[in-house]
């Protein structure tokens, strides 16, 4: 503690010399540039009175050149005179265009603005004797006017001339002093910033020297920590691929996690920690570890299952349990049995999704096996009454002959329906009836064509569509392809009369999956509901009228005894799909 005690009170005063250093440091800096920045100002100002001194002296120079023009010409009419005349008025209006640029007070502007109006009257005056009073005399009272005039306005021009530079000129010489104040100022400023910061930069090395000193001697000793502290990861790393290698080889899924808290303490997630190739492959992730459990799978907290592991970390108390997840590309049962890890916790799982199935598909039987002794016994009873109300009834046709318009009628009504129970009972009789499988390779291409020709007729009288798409290269399959046709046509036949007519679409879809091929019949229809969907393949079950409920019953009936598993999906307004599931025992 004291050692870290010495540290900060090295790291503060430190700090503190580092911020005063760096504080008198940029005084003096800004210090210097101001006093650069005036003298800039400063020897700017003195080039622009220089500049301005020289605009004027131009400009009386080109005065004096046009003057002498235009005299010469008028003494002697050669027009030799007008050239510098001319060149000087270009010159001339240059130098007012210039000189109007280095206005720097009302002085300069009121100066200026005489200029301008006395070389105004000067240049109409020259014009009017050079081009108006061309075959004036020489020597008479006219030109010597003229000449008079122009000499008078040539003096203003010479006295306001002379007065504004003698203004620049004053200006001039007290920037001139006090640019060689300021010359001297900044080069002392910079030798006083040199020398402290060679003073800071010698103090900060060598608090920094001592400092690196102190921190080489920490390092050596934290080497020699490291060097240990590396053992023993490598002997924990060797220990973890060791562990690794015989969770990799339990046939049970294994996962390990951590909790992950909010401020307030509350479990809010799970991190991955580690995951053995059988989780692995049952998830099909390999990706998993240092991934949140709800980010990757959040499916986990609508099956809760994660309330679950939180009451097992919380309360230390294992969870077992047996499950149907779906979700991530999941739709199998599990067994898992969750303990508690640190702050965290580890689940083994097993998959029993073909156990389920096994132990569904008993159920199923010893429920169709019930239903097909009583079918038969009901069916036996029923029809021994039958055939005597059929006997009976020809027996009264008989004996009312001549009476056929008053009792026909009702004759008819009688006759129809006996010969609706009759069917009503053969129905039931061929539901219950054992089957004895004739195997034989079948395509799935000729499967989904003789279903598509068996509801043919139905889809064309309801005006109703239907698509077809077939995977390439599909491995035949071993089944009784009769009874796959009966089981397939009755799911067909339920699929069509659940749609709109006019605007029903029947779909077939049969692809590749992995291990298996899967044939969908998909429908638009109106959908079924989550409870009626539970028992659509109960025996007597019927979603319409007039429907006995058989023809659902023995199709799966067909289906399970070629183990083929059904699935069912539907949305209550969209529709219905119907996925048989071939697995790989039963390709050819």
């Amino acid at each position: 503690m004291q050692e870290l005690r010495k540290d900060r009170e090295e790291r503060r005063l430190t700090t503190m010399l580092y911020i005063a250093a760096m504080a008198v440091l940029l005084a003096l800096l800004y210090a210097t540039y101001q006093n650069i920045r005036t003298y800039s100002s400063t020897v700017a100002e003195v080039r622009m009175h220089g500049t301005a001194l020289s605009e004027l002296e131009g400009l009386l120079s080109s005065l004096q050149d046009a003057e002498t023009g235009v005299r010469g010409y008028q003494l002697t009419k050669d027009t030799a005179f007008l050239e510098p005349y001319r060149l000087a008025n270009r010159r001339l209006r240059d130098h007012l265009a210039r000189l109007g640029l280095y206005q720097m007070n009302a002085t300069d502007s009121l100066g200026l603005e005489e200029l301008r109006r006395l070389t105004g009257h000067l240049g109409e005056l020259w014009r009017s004797m050079v081009y108006n009073n061309v075959d004036a005399i020489v020597g008479s009272p006219s030109m010597v006017y003229d000449l008079r005039v122009a000499k008078a306005y040539m003096d203003s021009v010479r006295v306001v001339q002379d007065r504004l530079v003698g203004d620049r000129i004053e200006r001039r010489d007290l920037l001139l002093d006090r640019e060689r104040e300021e010359g001297v100022d900044a080069p002392f400023m910079l030798v006083i910033y040199s020398l402290l910061a060679l003073f800071a930069t010698a103090l900060l090395f060598w608090r920094l020297s001592r400092t690196l000193r102190f921190n080489e001697q920490v390092r050596l000793a934290l080497r020699s920590k490291v060097k240990a502290l590396d053992h023993e990861v490598t002997q924990r790393a060797r220990l973890q691929n060791q562990l690794q290698q015989v969770l990799d080889v339990s046939p049970s899924g294994i996962m390990a996690f951590r909790s992950i808290r909010d401020a307030e303490g509350r479990i809010i997630d799970f991190e991955w920690l580690s995951s053995n190739r059988t989780a692995n492959g049952t998830v099909g992730r390999t990706d998993l570890v240092g991934k949140r459990l709800l980010e990757e799978m959040p499916e986990n907290r609508t099956h809760g299952l994660f309330d679950d592991y939180v009451r097992t970390v919380q309360e230390g108390s294992p969870s077992v349990k047996e499950f149907q997840y779906t979700g991530s590309g999941l739709n199998n049962w599990f067994r898992h049995h969750a303990v508690k890890l640190d702050d965290g916790f580890m689940v083994m799982f097993s998959d029993i999704t073909e156990q389920k199935r096994a132990e569904m598909i008993n159920q199923e039987t010893d429920r169709l096996e019930l239903t097909a002794q009583l079918t038969r016994t009901v069916a036996h009873e029923v029809r021994n009454p039958l055939t005597n109300i059929h006997l009976a009834l020809e027996q009264i046709q008989d004996e009312l002959e001549g009476k056929e318009e008053e009792v026909g009628p009702y004759f008819a009504i009688v006759d129809r329906n006996l010969k609706r129970i009759g069917t009503l009972i053969k129905e039931m009789l061929e539901s219950s009836r054992k089957r004895e499988l004739d195997l034989a390779p079948c395509r799935m291409e000729d499967i989904v064509d003789d279903v598509i020709r068996s509801v043919g007729d139905r889809l064309a009288l309801r005006e109703m569509g239907h698509a077809v798409a077939i995977a390439d290269e599909l491995p035949e399959v071993m089944a009784d392809c009769e009874l796959i046709n009966l089981a397939l046509t009755n799911i067909a036949v339920n699929a069509v009369e659940a749609m709109q007519t006019g605007k029903g679409f029947l779909r077939f879809t049969v692809a590749l999956d992995t291990d298996a091929v899967v044939l969908s019949i998909s429908d638009n229809g109106k959908g079924i509901s989550p409870e009626n969907l539970q028992r659509l393949f109960e025996p007597f079950y019927s979603g319409r009228p007039g429907g006995l409920g058989l023809g659902l019953t023995t199709a799966r009936s067909i289906l399970h005894s070629h183990g083929i598993h059904l699935d069912v999906s539907s949305i209550v307004g969209e529709g219905t799909t119907f996925s048989l599931r071939f697995p790989s025992g039963t390709f050819a």
